[in-house]
């Protein structure tokens, strides 16, 4: 399908094509120029990468920002691993340590095909839903939108818990430079299981979704995540233009060290319901100017 002309890349067309050739949805994919993953087609979002050839240069613009020299990168919720497979051009791979976490099970061939094609590169694969106590946790696959699959007690799938703070000791990492987190209202319970690392400053940096609507049957608000974060020292960012009009849009971020610079704006907390990106930095590494520097 990859040699699709543009005018035949329409979702409807797509499908028609699935429908009349099955065995044609699981597709490698190229997308944002230089990346490669193996996907199913049958996945609404996944399709419209496919179709697109894009997918959120937003998010990469920043990871590629601050994994410039390498670094342990954490994917939380991978799905089919687009964040991660999408970095991996765009950085020196032979410093970049890779661990990926995802709790669906009919993920985890897509991702370790997808793997293949980047024999360079360190990745390490975790099935397991990240929480903040030891155990199993119900899981409810969604068929036809994988990135929607949550934790639930009407899951028909029981998952084994990972608990962040213990698999990073078990796995001696002294550092985190950067964490890409989307698991579906899982946020607050799996960054509570990371609660030794960031307490310690273990961890530079967060990349993850605040959305009401998925917080809600949990019982949370999005300001219980972000309270949860600043109460462990990290500062909070809105990387998407125009996503918190009450906050200045010229704030610069400086890392101390290896020189990375981002203008991002601070996070002001929105009247509900909420859905967007937030970026949390610890406060050790941030320096702020009110200027507004050409970057």
């Amino acid at each position: 399908m990859a040699s699709l002309p543009e005018m035949m890349r329409r979702h409807r067309i797509v499908k028609l094509i699935l429908t009349l050739f099955p065995d044609a949805e699981n597709q490698w994919i190229k997308f944002n120029e230089s990346a490669d993953a193996f996907v199913n087609l049958r996945d609404p979002e996944v399709r419209n990468v496919f179709l697109k050839r894009s997918f959120e240069p937003n998010f990469f613009k920043i990871a590629a920002a601050l994994l410039s020299d390498g670094g342990v990168y954490f994917d939380c919720g991978a799905n089919f691993g687009l964040c991660t497979f999408g970095l991996l051009p765009l950085v020196d791979v032979g410093r970049l340590f890779c661990h990926m976490f995802e709790a669906n099970p009919v993920l985890i061939p897509y991702l370790e095909k997808s793997c293949s094609a980047y024999p360079a590169v360190f990745t390490r694969i975790v099935h397991g839903c990240l929480s903040d106590r030891a155990g199993f946790s119900p899981f409810q696959r969604c068929p036809e939108y994988t990135g929607h699959s949550h934790v639930t007690a009407a899951g028909d799938d029981l998952i084994q818990n990972v608990v962040l703070d213990d698999y990073v000791q078990q796995n001696g990492i002294e550092k985190i430079r950067f964490i890409k987190m989307d698991i579906e209202g899982q946020e607050l319970n799996a960054l509570r299981g990371f609660s030794r690392s960031l307490a310690d400053g273990l961890i530079d940096s967060i990349y993850f979704e605040l959305a009401s609507d998925v917080l809600e049957p949990y019982g949370l608000a999005p300001n219980h995540v972000t309270e949860f974060l600043e109460n462990q020292g990290y500062d909070l960012f809105a990387p998407q233009a125009g996503a918190n009009k009450r906050s200045s849009q010229d704030t610069l971020v400086l890392f101390r060290g290896e020189p990375r610079e981002l203008t991002l704006a601070r996070y002001c907390p929105a009247p509900e319901p909420i859905r967007t990106d937030l970026l949390a930095i610890h406060r050790s590494l941030v320096t702020e100017s009110l200027s507004s520097p050409n970057i």
